[in-house]
């Protein structure tokens, strides 16, 4: 979920301490103190994240992908956009590391739907005589062993009842049920460093964007830390610089269901996990209003996709196929073919 958060802080790197304001993702740091012989930059291709409070003294991380120095602006010391701002929740004193992390609302919504855990019930036949209630997690609720990055995990599927404390009442004093989201949540054995997080929120995204037959997938993203034998408690939300754009708002029975891939759905999550074996998912359409379209880019990479797989192809049918036409002839008809396809 791609919210934008205005606020101030200070942020704690090598001893040195900065005052900083976060603006639509943009972070501008400036020297506490006389300015100190401290270089931020990156000196490789790692990615750094610094820590630091906001001015409620609650825990917050930022990526630093691309650090620039202003020598001409002081104070402004350093400024930068990043991709992932991370706030930490109540008391939580560590955030560089995660236990587990949590997908859950918007497009997970789409691929399980959470009114399933409702159940609804009527003796009667009268409309107001309808009586809802929750159904035991174990009917809907799935959990499945899994080895990610040769590390064992719980991978499992759910949905639980969200209440803000600001929300638990209605305008006429009734007691709010609150709004149910579905999620997908990994609990790893060991602990994950920070800087793994971002290469679990691309996975999922695509496993998303798979499952949906859209690339404007959406959801949010909380951090777990483990507090005891099996406990998760949620200590840190997740948010994404993003496109602008519309959120996938396909149906469900148009949405590959997490429920319809039964004990195949870890194996199916490792496909994105795994960048080698990452289904290629370029194609699909960018958003609601290309859903039943192709762009001119798109018929260009269809076709050389198309004539490379040709190419690579060693069967005897493919022998016969360039006797009669070689490969640039097959790659110009397929995009003569594929501009009709268009026109029409």
């Amino acid at each position: 979920m791609n919210d934008k958060y205005n606020f101030a802080g200070y942020i704690v790197h090598l001893d040195n301490q900065y005052f900083c304001t976060i603006n639509d993702y943009v972070v501008k740091m400036l020297y506490k103190e006389n300015p100190q012989e401290c270089d931020l930059k990156n000196d490789d291709d790692n990615e750094k994240y610094l820590l630091g409070f906001d001015e409620g003294n609650n825990l917050f991380a930022v990526l630093a992908a691309k650090i620039e120095k202003n020598p001409f602006a002081y104070p402004v010391a350093y400024h930068f956009s990043t991709p992932i701002l991370i706030r930490g929740k109540g008391a939580v004193s560590d955030l560089s590391y995660f236990n587990g992390i949590e997908f859950y609302g918007e497009t997970v919504n789409k691929a399980f739907n959470p009114r399933q855990a409702v159940e609804r019930s009527n003796i009667d036949g009268k409309v107001d005589n309808i009586d809802l209630k929750f159904k035991s997690h174990f009917e809907f609720c799935k959990e499945f062993d899994i080895v990610i990055n040769e590390q064992r995990a719980k991978i499992q599927y759910l949905v639980y009842r969200y209440v803000h404390l600001a929300e638990q009442k209605n305008e006429d004093g009734s007691i709010s049920l609150g709004s149910l989201n579905s999620a997908v949540r990994i609990k790893f054995e060991q602990q994950q460093p920070l800087e793994s997080l971002r290469h679990y929120w691309l996975s999922f995204n695509n496993f998303l964007v798979f499952l949906a037959g859209r690339q404007n997938v959406d959801f949010g993203v909380k951090l777990l830390q483990q507090n005891g034998s099996d406990s998760f408690p949620h200590i840190a939300d997740c948010f994404f610089r993003k496109r602008s754009s519309d959120i996938y708002d396909g149906k469900a029975h148009k949405t590959i269901q997490l429920d319809m891939l039964g004990d195949k759905f870890p194996e199916l999550v490792m496909l994105f996990v795994s960048e080698k074996n990452s289904p290629f998912l370029r194609f699909l359409p960018e958003n609601n209003d290309m859903a039943n379209r192709i762009s001119d880019a798109d018929v260009l990479n269809i076709c050389t996709a198309f004539e490379i797989e040709f190419g690579l192809d060693e069967s005897k049918d493919k022998n016969k196929i360039v006797q009669d036409m070689d490969i640039s002839e097959f790659g110009t008809s397929m995009l003569a073919a594929s501009a009709s396809l268009i026109q029409h």
